[in-house]
């Protein structure tokens, strides 16, 4: 993240073709902990995500442990694997005994840090306002916060019993949470209209960092200030702590490498939410038939993801690639890598072009029908 924007780890050169002037953008770190590159994993996420969300009401769902767990978690960073797939067991088996036969959409998210930059891990989960039964939609009205709360502490406390069986210390915290289990709290007032508004909120713990740049007041080379909202009274708080000291308390945040953070389940799932997303909307089409005051909202129209140009535009109100000096458009000249150096831009560029060119017409020969192809006089001896 330090070599984020840094020319030392690359760069690409643009070129104006009429006055030749130069530029040089270095390349960004794309790392999810960077506060300008996790922004845009942010933004693809959830315009990914969007053409796959179901245009229903959503419901989020905040799921916290007790304090004496945490030091648990923070020297065990894997189980918040863990951590998270008891959140989805918790919310599954409650909507089970409630709603028998009815499949839900689930995306849950892990989040380590409080506002006050503390390891506090707890599970944001957002859950469509309804489920599928036998092709038919079911409306939920609510989660019971308390009794879903009573079955999160005791499926969480089962996985760690089964997954350190013999840590005398974990059993002890355990058996203690059983008696006051005011941390394990459920939180269910936030609701959703639309997926998408539910996607943009899960996405902010998708590339979110600890603390806002906004938040940096000061550094004087040695110490750095920050402000930060407490969450019981409601008072801004300031700290100034040294410098080695706020980066002590930024590390535990950064998730492992390999861990995947957001996780769907339910009507959400990768191997059916294609399928189901089309049983569903035949269902909402249904009740909009038979109640005529019941809304469906269009399916919303799922754009591309903007490019480099178009995000400096949006965001600053400039074309980065206008010349200074003329006003014309500059050109892609050289690309600079630390590992293979200046690498030949007119090659480059044709393998580009060729790659693209091939992915666009295999994304055209899945899409247009078999017939197409055959009356332009292609002959096919094996249609599968």
């Amino acid at each position: 993240m330090m070599l984020c924007r840094d020319p030392e780890a690359g760069y690409a050169r643009y070129e104006c073709p009429g006055c030749g002037f130069d530029l040089r953008v270095p390349f960004s770190c794309k790392t999810r902990f960077c506060p300008s590159c996790g922004k845009v994993r942010v933004d693809e996420w959830v315009n990914a995500i969007t053409r796959d969300l179901l245009e229903v009401p959503h419901l989020h769902l905040t799921l916290t442990i007790d304090d004496a767990l945490r030091p648990v978690f923070h020297a065990e960073r894997a189980l918040l694997n863990d951590l998270l797939q008891v959140a989805a067991q918790a919310v599954t088996a409650v909507l089970t005994d409630l709603y028998p036969g009815v499949r839900v959409g689930l995306i849950y998210v892990t989040h380590t840090f409080g506002r006050d930059l503390g390891f506090k891990p707890h599970v944001h989960l957002v859950m469509t306002k309804g489920g599928l039964k036998d092709d038919a939609w079911i409306d939920i009205d609510a989660v019971p916060g308390g009794r879903l709360a009573a079955k999160w502490r005791y499926l969480l406390c089962q996985r760690l019993r089964q997954r350190r069986p013999h840590n005398a210390a974990l059993q002890r915290v355990i058996a203690q949470t059983f008696v006051d289990h005011h941390g394990f709290q459920v939180y269910t007032e936030s609701f959703y209209p639309k997926g998408i508004d539910a996607a943009q909120y899960i996405g902010r713990y998708l590339g979110h960092p600890p603390l806002a740049t906004s938040h940096l007041t000061a550094y004087d080379g040695q110490h750095v200030t920050y402000w930060y909202l407490d969450t019981a009274t409601k008072l801004k708080q300031t700290v100034t702590c040294a410098a080695l000291d706020f980066i002590s308390r930024l590390i535990p945040h950064i998730p492992p490498k390999g861990m995947q953070l957001v996780r769907s389940a339910g009507l959400y799932a990768r191997s059916i939410k294609r399928r189901c997303a089309e049983l569903v909307r035949t269902a909402l089409a249904a009740l909009r038939t038979q109640l005529p005051l019941f809304a469906l909202e269009p399916l919303r129209k799922v754009l591309p993801n903007p490019t480099w140009r178009e995000r400096i535009k949006a965001s600053f109100g400039y074309d980065p690639l206008a010349c200074p000096r003329c006003g014309q458009t500059m050109q892609l000249a050289e690309i600079w890598e630390p590992k293979r150096g200046h690498v030949w831009m007119k090659r480059w560029l044709e393998t580009h072009r060729a790659l693209k060119a091939l992915r666009e017409a295999l994304a055209d020969l899945r899409q247009r029908p078999l017939d197409h192809y055959q009356q332009l006089g292609f002959g096919f001896a094996n249609t599968s």
